[in-house]
Order: structure tokens, then sequence, then C-alpha cells
């Protein structure tokens, strides 16, 4: 090994941003609370931020998952309760899946962002060094 961490596959840096993990290392505890994420890696030194307006994926990510969560429980609502839907019911409920639900997947919508973005386009660090402060220890 040359001393700069590997590349992920996507699906495993995928797989590590569903569970707030670095996408790069792996590594647990890059959120210092729920929304507030490190700045980087605790281990493998990889920045979270390559620039400013870095997080309109992320957001966008959020917002997908958060749609596609409605009109599936919209759906559902409709093809179970059908012909008597009670919409208040579903309006009420699908309202507060709206609110929470973009707040809860804040997190990994953020961490999938960084497995996505850094995988097409390239994992080396903005100053284009290509190598993090932090190497893997060797094998």
């Amino acid at each position: 090994m040359n001393g700069a961490w590997p590349a992920p596959r996507l699906v495993t840096g995928l797989g590590r941003g569903l569970t707030r993990r670095c996408p790069r290392c792996g590594q647990v505890g890059i959120f210092r609370r729920w929304v507030s994420m490190a700045e980087q890696c605790p281990r493998c030194g990889l920045r979270f931020e390559r620039a400013d307006g870095y997080w309109t994926g992320a957001i966008a990510i959020n917002l997908l998952v958060t749609e596609a969560v409605f009109v599936v429980l919209l759906a559902a609502a409709i093809i179970v309760t059908w012909p008597d839907v009670p919409w208040t019911l579903v309006l009420v409920a699908l309202i507060a899946v709206n609110i929470l639900l973009p707040i809860l997947f804040h997190p990994i919508s953020r961490t999938l962002w960084v497995a996505a973005e850094r995988h097409f386009h390239g994992w080396a660090e903005p100053d284009g060094s290509g190598e993090s402060p932090r190497s893997p220890a060797p094998d």
C-alpha cells in the first residue's frame, strides 16, 4: 500500500453512509450531535465538506427520500382504507412524517452524499494532494 487510504467501492461507501460512518474508512463517531458533523474523520482525516454549497446534494437526497416515503405512505393509506379514506388522519400523519423524517434522516443524507460525491469525483483532497493527513496503519 502506498500510504494513502484505498478508495472503497460505491456499495461499501453507501453502506457506511447509511450507518452514519465515514464513507472511506468506516470510522464511527463522526457526528458530535445528531446534526453536527465533524469537519474531518478522526481516523483517516477525510475532509467532509469540500467547498461552500457542498451540502446541496445532501439536501436533495433528504428531499427525495422524504417525498418518496410520503408518496408510498399516501398510496398505502388510500389502498388500505378505500373507499372510506380518513383524509384528516392521513393528512395529519403525513404532515408529521414530512416534518420529522428530514430531521431524522439529515445525518444519513450527509454521509450518503459524501460517499456518492467522493466516489464519482474522486477521493483526493481539494488541494489536489490526493493524500489525507493520516494514512492507514500498515498491515
